[in-house]
């Protein structure tokens, strides 16, 4: 009984985390660094083998809070095993990662914008 209204209570909660990002938050795009690429293909050195990825992209930099000056990305790579795109995104505060989530409902907003991310697919980990 206890789980029927804790599931009740947390499908809202839920539901509400589904939101797209405010204009304002993509109206903040820039394209990734270089340095944001070196450090993402830096940091996945020793955990994928080299040409695992087939396609790889990176996407523009946003800023979800200002204030706080927390800033996103995503990635989006396909495998030679899965041809369908898997994302991560990243969360960022004073170039140290916040939060780091598997196919982050975040990255599949259509005004985010991808670019080619060679580094990902020729780089030996």
């Amino acid at each position: 009984m206890k789980n029927k209204y804790l599931v009740c209570a947390a499908l809202p909660a839920l539901g509400s985390c589904q939101t797209p990002a405010p204009q304002s938050i993509a109206d903040s795009q820039r394209p990734p660094s270089n340095a944001v690429r070196r450090e993402y293909v830096d940091a996945l050195r020793g955990t994928i083998k080299p040409g695992n990825f087939i396609k790889a992209e990176i996407s523009s930099v946003v800023l979800l809070n200002p204030k706080k000056q927390i800033y996103a990305y995503c990635t989006r790579t396909t495998e030679r095993s899965d041809p369908n795109w898997s994302y991560i995104g990243l969360g960022l505060q004073h170039d140290m990662i916040l939060h780091l989530r598997k196919n982050d409902y975040r990255c599949h907003d259509k005004r985010l914008r991808y670019y080619d991310f060679p580094e990902l697919r020729y780089t030996k980990y």
